[in-house]
């Protein structure tokens, strides 16, 4: 499975992953990275346990319960503990949990330092393959948001806006996009509606 994440966006993350390293690593993962299918199962495969941190009181159960005994039969899970998605601050969970753990944080502005932040945010998690060979390939210099918008419309859903000149070169892309299936956010939708006002041939439409 590793060879699979060679130069893949998962690997980043999937490389703190190694067994035998901590009993408890603490993740602080706002952009809710870990719950990717490719890179849950791949945690799951090297046998660490993933338990959620949203309510202290949940999790203090689930914790002693499920763990606490197996540490006193000295078995040794590796245990992930992933704080809610609406923080990134890790001394939040139980100071005897602190204690000699390991800190990891991921989030989108790490993966795409490149890009806006704002913007990737709201791509699907399905996106993400094509976005981080897109950033590798083309190497942009830091964008903003609205560079962004127009770098993955181009290249992650294939619209390229300057080429949208007429009415059937609208049509073409509406329907190659339902052929496809394409979800496209609606942050990303408005931009190129925008874009698309400027021109005398779409005023019509305004």
């Amino acid at each position: 499975m590793s060879e699979t994440y060679v130069d893949n966006w998962r690997n980043q993350i999937l490389s703190e992953f190694i067994p035998n390293v901590a009993r408890i690593t603490h993740v602080a993962d706002p952009d809710g990275l870990l719950q990717e299918d490719g890179i849950l199962a791949e945690i799951y495969r090297r046998g660490f346990e993933l338990i959620p941190f949203n309510d202290p009181i949940a999790f203090r159960y689930a914790f002693e319960s499920k763990f606490r005994s197996r540490w006193q039969k000295n078995e040794q899970p590796d245990i992930v503990v992933v704080l809610d998605p609406d923080t990134r601050d890790l001394n939040r969970l139980p100071y005897d949990l602190l204690q000699g753990a390991r800190k990891l944080s991921f989030s989108l502005d790490r993966i795409f330092p490149k890009l806006s932040y704002r913007v990737v945010a709201v791509l699907d998690n399905s996106t993400m393959d094509a976005l981080y060979d897109a950033q590798k390939r083309h190497a942009p210099v830091a964008l903003g948001d609205s560079a962004t918008k127009e770098f993955i419309l181009r290249h992650v859903f294939e619209i390229t806006p300057e080429l949208v000149k007429e009415p059937v070169d609208l049509l073409r892309v509406l329907l190659r996009r339902h052929h496809r299936g394409q979800r496209i956010p609606s942050l990303l939708d408005d931009h190129l509606v925008q874009l698309l006002r400027r021109r005398r041939a779409f005023r019509v439409f305004q």
